[in-house]
């Protein structure tokens, strides 16, 4: 593996040549006939496989992954959300109560060095039908994980069930490509191959894992 400019392990960039995945069991979209109510509206991350009207938000510096509204099982078409008659900014400020609901539920699994530091926390969905990107994006995900990880984080979610969370300065990401590399391929709800800083700026792609 390479990685220009910080690692062997890492390469800046968007990497091509997703292969066709399955969708069984990811989003998609359905005919709809009622405007999603207001109490299931989420938003979460998605990759290629997308839906391809899906109403999505660019995350700056990402060139394979979006923000995507959702809602009811699915993520919303483009119709559907304007049939909700909100923008984006409203759309996101309702659903994050719920996504905090989420985040309190998370229960990490946490990896330490030989000197028992933390050095990475690996987020499971615990049901199929779960989206741990929902929780991932809540309002409060970044105020929790601050005490242990600093102000700045550094992010993977190789599919729609797992996240890596490492702390950027000191961190290890790069040694847990392989790990994120084999979630992604295997999957059969894909996210991305992406690596993101979180800070109080918001989301941002930083580069991407390559083989």
């Amino acid at each position: 593996m390479k990685f220009c400019g910080q690692s062997a392990r890492f390469k800046t960039g968007f990497i091509r040549g997703v292969g066709l995945v399955a969708l069984i069991g990811c989003w998609a979209i359905p005919a709809f006939a009622e405007p999603v109510p207001e109490t299931a509206w989420r938003v979460v991350i998605t990759g290629p496989l997308q839906p391809q009207n899906a109403q999505t938000q660019p995350i700056p510096g990402a060139k394979a992954t979006w923000f995507a509204a959702a809602g009811a099982g699915h993520i919303l078409a483009q119709e559907e959300f304007r049939a909700l008659n909100v923008d984006w900014a409203a759309f996101r400020g309702k659903a994050g109560a719920a996504a905090n609901l989420e985040l309190a539920g998370l229960n990490p699994e946490w990896i330490r060095d030989r000197n028992a530091v933390i050095e990475c926390a690996i987020f499971h969905s615990q049901r199929p039908s779960d989206d741990i990107t929902v929780a991932i994006g809540a309002p409060d995900f970044l105020a929790r994980f601050t005490p242990l990880f600093g102000r700045k984080m550094l992010l993977a979610i190789p599919d729609r069930h797992t996240a890596f969370l490492f702390p950027k300065l000191a961190s290890r990401y790069q040694a847990y490509a392989e790990r994120v590399l084999t979630v992604y391929k295997k999957s059969e709800c894909p996210v991305s191959r992406e690596v993101f800083e979180l800070s109080a700026e918001g989301l941002r792609a930083i580069g991407a894992y390559a083989e």
